[in-house]
């Protein structure tokens, strides 16, 4: 694989990955319908300035494009690419893109990842791939395991079983932090409360900040797009009112009750401890 085409190059995530095959020795085009800002990012590879021009000699295609427009991007890659080529997309939710790769022409092979990082991570460190089999898992995963030297490729049957994992990972994670970034920001002093906290609240404040560096249509994507967020986000909200309601009772019992069953059905499923340590050795690891 020696050619290699990013479209939505001049995106977080297509900047990543046209520096990422560019370092690694690849012959690398880019587009982007941002013209101005890929001129003003790209070195070393090829502006081109039609999405045809990008995609026609290339290897490898890479989408890189928001989630509602990847289905269509992908219908539009694979009118120009050549035979064999490999046509790749990395959206956060898989049922519409999916759906587009089944789709493609038999003379390309489609390749459906989703990289569980963010355009801040190391180009050399060990990251987690998510990959759905469109057509043939072992090929597939052959191809994404040549792709990202440093990767653990981690397969999942379906593009329904990646929502529905991704709708509690993303979306209800962004969420959640989302609604506790919007409480902390009304503080008059968020300086001051870093400066008084402890370890729990420097890590969750980090999250939020961190994902608030996210483009708004990822987090919208990630929040509106997938249809299984809606359930998560609902039984979210009535679990804050039931909290909330024992909070404010005279009698703490009932919210000791209450934190003990969580406690008790969390330890049947991960040891507390354990991820207590783990959080140290973050921590530790990065000082």
């Amino acid at each position: 694989m020696q050619q290699v085409a990013i479209v939505g190059a001049a995106g977080k995530m297509g900047s990543w990955f046209t520096s990422y095959f560019a370092q690694h020795g690849m012959d690398v085009s880019a587009y982007d319908i941002n013209q101005k800002m890929l001129l003003k990012d790209s070195i070393k590879v090829k502006v081109q300035k039609s999405l045809r021009q990008c995609v026609q000699d290339a290897d490898l295609v890479l989408v890189c494009v928001p989630v509602q427009k990847t289905p269509q991007v992908i219908r539009e890659c694979t009118k120009n690419m050549k035979d064999g080529a490999i046509i790749a997309e990395i959206s956060s939710v898989k049922s519409k893109t999916f759906a587009a790769l089944k789709k493609i022409p038999i003379n390309l092979r489609p390749l459906c990842i989703h990289p569980m990082f963010g355009p801040g991570a190391s180009k050399n460190e060990e990251a987690r791939v998510l990959l759905v089999p469109v057509r043939n898992e072992k090929i597939e995963l052959k191809i994404a395991n040549e792709i990202f030297e440093n990767a653990n490729v981690k397969v999942l049957p379906d593009a329904r079983q990646h929502d529905k994992s991704i709708a509690i990972v993303l979306g209800l994670t962004y969420f959640a932090n989302v609604v506790f970034a919007k409480v902390i920001s009304s503080a008059n002093n968020i300086s001051m409360l870093k400066q008084v906290s402890g370890t729990t609240f420097g890590l969750q404040s980090l999250i939020a900040e961190s994902i608030l560096t996210e483009e708004p249509d990822l987090v919208i994507a990630l929040i509106s797009e997938n249809i299984y967020v809606k359930r998560y986000i609902n039984q979210y909200l009535k679990e804050v009112a039931e909290l909330a309601r024992l909070a404010v009772q005279k009698d703490n019992k009932d919210l000791k009750d209450e934190l003990q069953e969580v406690k008790s059905n969390m330890q049947k499923r991960q040891d507390l401890q354990q991820s207590y340590n783990r959080m140290y050795e973050i921590i530790d690891k990065h000082r």
